[in-house]
């Protein structure tokens, strides 16, 4: 009887050895297959993005908007002509009156004292072109000039950081692809050590050297990892579903990226990269645009104190018939106005104006130290990612090392399995540990030039 278990339990175990071998081929025909697709490097990722990315877009057209308002704020200086058609009727002595001095239609009959007092009705079409020619407004139009092109050139400005952002975005998705493509690579030779430590328990319980449990032991191991290679799998469709999102196409599309993890080690100087950032950073130079804009605000209310100079000038037809031209009449005026008293509203706007520009001083000024922040930040984590690939190298050969130095050790009994599925599990750790390293070496890279403005 236990001959007869002893015999069923070793077909269990070649009925399972073969279907793992089964399916660590059918793992690597996937992993074929989902990188049988179209070639796509780090720069054709980045350009697809400049090209698709809604956010860029929204980026552009604020800029077109800021162009318009340059446009209408050069209007200031040029006149407003219009043109009108007005029709009226009344019996109202004085309105029949000045109506037919209008149509320079008035007769003698018309000063009669009954005509006068109780005239018939009277119709008038009046066809009007008017114009407005500022002169002087306290250079408000100056002013709203110089508003609108700083408006514009911060609205460059900020373009320009969305570029860089969005450029990040997609190197950082890219590189995300290469690290869960790695991880794959990782967990399929994972599965392939572990299945050759299920074989090694095997063929050591049928020589009867060790006990069932260490086979036990071999399959739970076997199980974990090949779990592990279905994350990966899983990790590398969501990396590519998040470099489609980044590049701003369908996120179904699937692409071979053509991109290696290596490490990258030019070291910059951080004085010179905070130095750098001051000056290249698109967003600090459109916030520094953005408080001279209110500081001009400030001028603009002030404008509000000074009298202002317009010229007018118009043309009237007036006739009883629509568009008709029988009285022709012109009239020129030059208009002074200045406003000695608007219940405080002026005064109100410069003090509104004084306290946003001196807000957006003090936002500056926080910008700047959050900027040599951000830079310092990104260049430790990149020095430490240097010195974290340098030790996570010797780790792995040093933990490859240990895994055959045990598994030599445990095929003539001179240790057990546990020592090996640890060795197995610290080699697992040691290159994923590596991988991870060099990504976070390369997004370090990129995050730094980032920060500098330099992308």
């Amino acid at each position: 009887m236990a001959a007869q278990l002893r015999t069923m339990n070793i077909m269990k175990m070649k009925i399972w050895v073969a279907a793992a071998g089964l399916m660590a081929l059918l793992l690597l025909a996937v992993t074929v297959a989902v990188y049988a697709a179209e070639p796509l490097s780090l720069e054709q990722a980045v350009e697809r993005a400049l090209k698709n990315s809604p956010g860029l877009k929204a980026a552009n057209a604020q800029v077109e908007a800021s162009e318009a308002g340059v446009l209408r704020s050069r209007s200031g200086f040029l006149p407003k002509v219009t043109v009108s058609e007005t029709w009226s009727r009344s019996d109202n002595p004085l309105m029949v009156l000045g109506t037919k001095l209008n149509q320079e239609v008035v007769g003698q009959a018309d000063f009669a004292p009954a005509v006068m007092n109780n005239p018939d009705p009277a119709s008038n079409y009046n066809t009007r072109l008017s114009a407005v020619q500022p002169v002087f407004n306290g250079g408000k139009e100056y002013i709203g000039l110089k508003q609108a092109r700083l408006a514009r050139q911060a609205a460059e400005q900020d373009r320009s950081r969305t570029k860089q952002e969005t450029a990040f975005n997609v190197i950082k998705a890219y590189y995300g692809v290469l690290l869960a493509r790695e991880y794959h690579k990782v967990a399929v030779q994972s599965f392939e050590t572990s299945l050759a430590n299920h074989n090694l328990a095997e063929a050591r319980y049928l020589a009867g050297a060790v006990l069932y449990s260490d086979l036990l032991r071999a399959r739970v191991q076997e199980a974990e990892v090949q779990e592990m290679v279905t994350r990966a799998e899983s990790g590398v469709k969501l990396a590519l579903a998040n470099l489609n999102y980044a590049m701003g196409v369908e996120q179904s599309r699937e692409y071979e990226v053509t991109g290696t993890l290596s490490a990258r080690e030019a070291r910059p100087e951080l004085a010179a990269a905070v130095g750098s950032a001051a000056g290249s950073r698109p967003d600090l130079a459109a916030l520094q645009l953005n408080r001279k804009n209110a500081e001009a605000s400030v001028s603009q209310a002030w404008t509000d104190f000074v009298p202002s100079l317009n010229l007018m000038g118009q043309v009237d037809w007036n006739s009883e018939r629509l568009a008709g031209d029988d009285a022709k009449s012109w009239a020129v005026m030059a208009v002074l106005s200045w406003n000695l008293f608007d219940g405080m509203v002026t005064t109100a706007n410069v003090r509104q104006a004084s306290a946003t520009a001196s807000r957006m001083r003090s936002l500056e000024e926080q910008m700047k130290a959050g900027v040599e922040l951000q830079v310092k930040q990104a260049y430790y984590n990149y020095e430490a990612s240097l010195d974290r690939i340098s030790a996570t190298t010797t780790s792995v050969q040093e933990a490859a090392e240990g895994l055959r130095i045990v598994q030599k050790r445990y095929e003539v009994g001179m240790t057990n399995l546990v020592d090996v599925l640890g060795a197995e599990s610290a080699l697992i750790r040691a290159r994923t540990g590596a991988l991870q390293a060099l990504y976070d070496n390369n997004v370090a890279d990129a995050e730094l030039k980032l920060a500098t403005g330099s992308l």
